[in-house]
């Protein structure tokens, strides 16, 4: 028995691997003629002039004209010249001799664009997966495993799904669904708690599209509202747009229905060792889940307040009163964001209780009868 299911989850590993990597081509193709090929990494030999200061607020502005050498494409090697423009937002980047950037090059023309945060974030990412091997051993590499499953479908499958016309809600929820099995299996092997999580977690999806149907049309919400769907219509993308902000939050809502649905078939199954009957069983489990939805809602919730907190802190600056404050729809968007995912995790709970609450009192009834 145990060389079988050790037989069953060597072949999901190895036909998950094998998808992995077909999505992965999948992708690479998709983004063949994509802009930006004239993006290259480049790291800096000499800084030539450096005009920048501090301004008020602490940030450095100003311009710069360095020397870097060409670290990819044809000109690799090179040493060109690059003009370095630092305002104070996002990809300013002030540049320091050894220093790694990425560098737009076209036609003997240069400017940097960004640090090189590349390595840095394959590095981030490799000691986060080695912290999670250290602290659970197996159970944290399949873990890792079930991550980058996750990071392959969204990037390299769902994107280009949608970029190419699919209708974005359900190809969302169709891929939702096989991360979560993926990952739960990977986890959890196979056996009676992943179903139930796994059942769970689908339930979860589908209460969370009924409340974002029911709290979009309150709040008069049509996803149109999104400030870069307007973005992604200029650049040709028109069918599907408004279902995207659905996708969005369901994506960012998974880990939170799954996390739910895992700990109450964990309670229910260990549970079920003391008792054999439906009743008590899911009500054991359900004092237990009340204390898991607890701190679960106030996670996700403040996880989605947190998303928004600066221009909270924007709004106050401005003195913008309550009654626009409420009325905006970037705010209304954040309320649809945060009630609809908890809305759906609270009910995950007693879904994923009751069904395993049935599934256990089934499996211990057959076992006494046998």
């Amino acid at each position: 028995m145990t060389n079988r299911l050790l037989d069953k989850q060597v072949i999901f590993f190895a036909v998950v691997t094998c998808a992995m990597v077909g999505m992965v081509l999948f992708g690479l193709h998709r983004n063949e003629g994509a802009r930006g090929e004239y993006f290259i990494p480049a790291r800096v030999v000499d800084v030539v002039e450096d005009m920048t200061s501090l301004n008020e607020a602490g940030a450095r502005v100003g311009t710069q004209i360095v020397n870097v050498r060409l670290l990819s494409g044809p000109r690799r090697g090179d040493i060109v010249e690059a003009a370095n423009r630092l305002f104070p937002i996002e990809h300013a980047a002030y540049a320091q001799v050894g220093q790694r950037l990425l560098v737009f090059y076209s036609d003997g023309f240069a400017h940097v664009q960004s640090y090189d945060r590349s390595f840095a974030i394959y590095g981030v990412v490799l000691g986060f997966f080695v912290l999670l091997g250290l602290v659970f051993g197996k159970a944290g590499i399949k873990s890792a495993f079930g991550l980058v499953f996750t990071f392959v479908v969204i990037i390299f499958l769902l994107l280009p799904l949608i970029i190419s016309g699919a209708p974005p809600a359900l190809v969302t929820v169709g891929l939702s669904l096989c991360i979560i099995a993926v990952s739960l299996i990977s986890i959890m092997g196979f056996g009676e708690k992943t179903w139930v999580s796994i059942a769970g977690s689908a339930l979860g999806i589908v209460f969370y599209s009924l409340f974002y149907l029911l709290i979009s049309a309150l709040l008069r919400i049509t996803g149109f509202n999104v400030q870069e769907v307007d973005l992604l219509i200029l650049a040709g993308l028109g069918t599907g747009v408004s279902e995207l902000l659905f996708c969005a939050i369901l994506i960012a809502s998974l880990g939170a229905l799954m996390d739910v649905a895992v700990s109450l078939a964990s309670v229910t199954a260990e549970l079920s060792g003391k008792t054999v009957e439906f009743k008590p069983l899911f009500g054991s489990a359900m004092k237990v889940g009340r204390d898991i939805i607890g701190s679960s809602s106030n996670t996700l919730i403040l996880a989605f307040t947190g998303s928004f907190f600066v221009m909270l802190i924007l709004f106050n600056v401005h003195n913008t009163q309550y009654a626009v404050l409420i009325n905006r729809t970037d705010i209304a968007i954040e309320v649809l964001r945060a009630v609809s995912a908890t809305a759906a995790m609270v009910l995950c709970a007693p879904a994923t209780a009751f069904i395993g609450a049935h599934v256990f009192t089934a499996k211990n009834t057959s076992k006494k009868r046998g």
